[in-house]
């Protein structure tokens, strides 16, 4: 009887080890997960802050837009990378040179784009 109550007691236990364990582990992936989505959310707002920064028209930044929801990150950057190449050519066409504020400003943008292709 007592070699019984014995057995029961350490499948109670172990069972509530088990339960502890699988309770730490969700914990950890619970706390993973919600970093991995800050780190998510600060990129998006920091790609958003980048297609008003680009973005001439509102035209543009809708597009943009549209592309980051329907076509996520990677699209959107190769959009924003193709509408500074569009503006570098049209204001050689309408100056001839591009003045040395937008050129500074272009090449922040770039390698902010560059850079966050990771």
């Amino acid at each position: 009887m007592t070699l019984t109550l014995d057995n029961r007691s350490q499948n109670k236990e172990s069972s509530l080890t088990q339960a502890l364990r699988q309770i730490q582990q969700l914990n950890s992936k619970i706390q993973e997960l919600e970093q991995q989505h800050q780190d998510y959310v600060q990129k998006q707002q920091n790609l958003i802050a980048a297609i008003a920064e680009i973005c001439v028209s509102p035209t543009q930044e809708i597009q943009a837009l549209r592309i980051l929801i329907y076509k996520g990150e990677a699209a959107c950057r190769q959009y924003l990378r193709s509408v500074l190449v569009k503006q570098g050519q049209a204001s050689k066409m309408t100056t001839g040179q591009i003045e040395k504020p937008t050129l500074d400003k272009r090449a922040k943008n770039r390698g902010f784009l560059q850079n966050s292709k990771k």
